[in-house]
């Protein structure tokens, strides 16, 4: 099969040097169109070593249990406002660590959109919250704008008036996302 961008494209890095692997996050993200027009975004995070070591809080911990596990929920209307947070943590380094979902429903009411991790930081960052869930917030709000915006135009190609309704949303999208990377970028080199 032909690479996307041609055969002389490159497909992987390049080769490293002789390494060992000692950390490994996993972050899932899903997106999700309710039967109510709302959106509800989930992500995942797990992070784990390569090795056992001792925690004082939750003694050995071997490679196959996560250090950090952590679960949140975003609800978004079409104008990626939110309606409604929730957070677990599943595991953590500390007892108190599930003590940072508490503030997660500050988001509430928070739209997501430019000055979003400010924003974020502002709302649940900091000494009441949690820094890996904080940090989960970014990709989060990439999965919300691609659910939205995907969500239009399926339902514009799927309607009587296709061609109208796709300009639109693609014209809708070059003006949120305008400058945001090459690709919208509005002065072409």
């Amino acid at each position: 099969m032909e690479p996307l961008y041609g055969s002389g494209h490159p497909t992987s890095l390049s080769t490293p040097t002789k390494r060992e692997e000692v950390h490994n996050r996993r972050i899932y993200c899903n997106g999700y169109a309710r039967h109510d027009g709302l959106f509800d975004i989930e992500a995942e995070l797990t992070d784990n070593k390569t090795y056992s070591f001792p925690s004082d809080f939750r003694g050995e911990v071997t490679p196959d249990m996560p250090f950090h596990h952590m679960k949140v929920r975003l609800t978004v209307t079409r104008d990626l406002l939110i309606t409604a947070a929730e957070a677990v943590t599943i595991a953590g380094p500390y007892a108190i660590c599930p003590m940072a979902n508490e503030v997660f429903a500050n988001l509430i009411g928070i739209q997501i959109g430019p000055g979003w991790r400010h924003k974020v930081r502002a709302a649940i960052g900091g000494q009441h919250g949690c820094t890996h869930i904080t940090e989960l917030m970014g990709p989060v709000a990439t999965i919300a704008y691609q659910t939205r915006y995907g969500e239009e135009s399926r339902q514009a190609r799927q309607s009587n008036n296709d061609n109208a309704k796709a300009v639109n949303s693609r014209d809708q999208r070059s003006k949120v996302l305008a400058n945001s990377c090459v690709a919208y970028a509005t002065e072409k080199s």
